[in-house]
């Protein structure tokens, strides 16, 4: 298999590498450079992306029961609550897709955090009315704004009809005065 011991080696297996290597030079010249630390900048960029995700998701809802408070005449609740939250789910979806499209968010991360922001804003955006009453006094009315102050409490997530309390208040409960009794407090814990 080898030469025998009186020849010299061959050069034939040299020359067909370096043959091979000339053809190749110029595949391995136009390969991209690798560089093992990851780009800060897509590091950053991801997550903020999806934050601006849930937030279009936020905004969308809002609009959505802003449009509908002021074509209903002044009411969100209507005679169904249900029928009224599909109404905005609608609203929200058709507002919030194109945003997300034109901002160039498209995969299902994005559209999962878009509805995420959507789900969010419907549980608790009263909290956003209790922390500022004048901003929602003059996009909604007054009268609105005093109702969801009165029937909700601050810390709470609203589910179906229903305040759960998450975030303890600073004040005792036994204090407060009797509210109506149409939305019903749960407590965790």
């Amino acid at each position: 298999m080898g030469s025998p011991q009186g020849r010299a080696p061959s050069n034939e297996f040299q020359s067909r590498l370096n043959r091979v290597a000339k053809q190749r030079a110029p595949i391995d010249a136009a390969k991209p450079q690798v560089d093992l630390l990851p780009d800060w900048k897509a590091n950053f960029k991801q997550p903020m992306t999806i934050v601006a995700a849930v937030l279009v998701g936020m905004q969308a809802v809002l609009v959505a029961r802003l449009l509908r408070f002021h074509l209903m005449g002044g009411t969100l609740a209507g005679d169904n609550p249900d029928i009224a939250m599909i109404i905005d789910v609608g609203v929200a979806i058709a507002f919030s897709f194109p945003i997300i499209f034109f901002l160039n968010l498209r995969g299902h991360k994005f559209k999962a955090a878009q509805v995420a922001g959507i789900v969010l804003m419907f549980g608790v955006m009263h909290n956003f009315v209790h922390a500022a009453p004048g901003v929602f006094g003059l996009l909604f009315s007054e009268e609105w704004t005093e109702d969801i102050v009165t029937y909700s409490e601050p810390g709470s997530v609203y589910v179906r009809g229903n305040y759960i309390t998450v975030l303890p208040s600073g004040e005792d409960v036994a204090d407060e005065p009797k509210k109506p009794e149409l939305p019903k407090v749960r407590r965790l814990g």
